[in-house]
């Protein structure tokens, strides 16, 4: 038997009663001003995110409502400080072959064998025999880098966190990065630039599991996508090295540390996360370009689904500010 997606997280106004099926992306107990336990849970389906609470009975579906469970739930939404939750009556743990794994799982507006194709051309168009072969040898050559990075998220909540957002995000890079090697000269090198910025994510899609909820890998964890992008860049440096006729001479090693610290330093500063600041002049801008994209698609996404009606947002938490809606966006 199916239960049918007859309601979606988008679609629900204050006071609607609440019968369907979700998936649950968040669960944890909360306790409240009078000291009684609440629950807080995130609910998802291909429509987006919907806050809930769970006031009754929290020990009984605190062992139900876990994360990654699929649940028919019943109760009521409610407006809360401008934000739309559903207060729980009930909820019915469901198995997976009870849904229509499609209805839970956002659809990505993204045409991911395009993007891809524009991110092989790119890489065909660098000059340098080295930095090229690196590339070609990931992003050409490994079949599994191209299956993941075809879905993957850039983030889980920050920024272009969707399917095929990273891919966007390093295609939309890429592009600024070969516009700026023009603009700046014979400043920088192109093909540096592109290095960095087809590899500063590139282990997001090890860093991240995203078959449902997207979440940390325990190897995201505990190494993090900057060590493992580094590591990925020594590896396919030996193989390529191992590969008789794939490079003119053994890889030099100061290009092999350019392309290592361009990853390492995309972060910017240590207290963000970066091993290394960024030492050379294509690691600034290859860690300023990454951080305004992926601050332009947060701040975009946030204004278009932002559910107030107006010219202003609600307060966005991540930037601590409203920010003006534009008449697109506008309800």
């Amino acid at each position: 038997m199916k239960y049918p997606k007859t309601q979606y997280s988008k679609s629900i106004q204050d006071q609607d009663r609440v019968s369907s099926p979700f998936l649950i992306k968040y669960s944890a107990v909360a306790t409240g001003k009078t000291g009684k336990a609440f629950m807080n849970v995130i609910l998802t389906d291909k429509s987006g995110d919907i806050e809930a609470r769970i006031f009754d009975n929290v020990p009984k579906y605190n062992a139900q409502a876990v994360k990654d469970a699929f649940v028919q739930v019943e109760g009521v939404a409610q407006s809360f400080n401008g934000r739309i939750q559903i207060h729980i009556k009930d909820l019915t743990v469901l198995r997976e072959d009870e849904v229509v794994l499609e209805e839970y799982l956002p659809a990505s507006f993204l045409n991911a064998d395009k993007l891809y194709e524009e991110a092989k051309s790119m890489i065909a168009s660098m000059k340098d025999p080295y930095y090229r072969a690196l590339l070609e040898s990931i992003f050409v050559d490994d079949a599994e880098v191209a299956v993941r990075f075809k879905k993957a998220p850039a983030a889980k909540s920050m920024h272009h966190a969707y399917p095929v957002g990273l891919l966007e995000h390093v295609v939309s890079i890429a592009k600024m990065l070969d516009f700026l090697s023009a603009h700046y000269g014979p400043y920088v090198d192109r093909d540096l630039l592109l290095v960095g910025g087809f590899m500063h994510d590139l282990a997001k899609i090890w860093e991240l599991q995203y078959e449902k909820t997207t979440d940390y890998t325990t190897e995201g964890r505990l190494v993090g996508h900057l060590v493992m992008g580094s590591e990925l860049i020594e590896k396919k440096v030996q193989q390529l090295e191992s590969q008789e006729g794939r490079l003119p001479g053994p890889f030099p090693l100061e290009k092999k540390l350019l392309a290592k610290h361009v990853v390492l330093a995309h972060h910017g500063k240590l207290e963000f996360g970066s091993p290394k600041e960024p030492a050379c002049l294509e690691a600034v801008i290859i860690h300023m370009i990454d951080d305004l994209d992926s601050k332009v698609n947060a701040v975009r996404v946030f204004v278009e689904q932002d559910p107030a009606v107006g010219n202003w947002t609600l307060l966005n938490r991540q930037f601590e500010r409203y920010f003006y809606k534009p008449e697109w966006a506008r309800k």
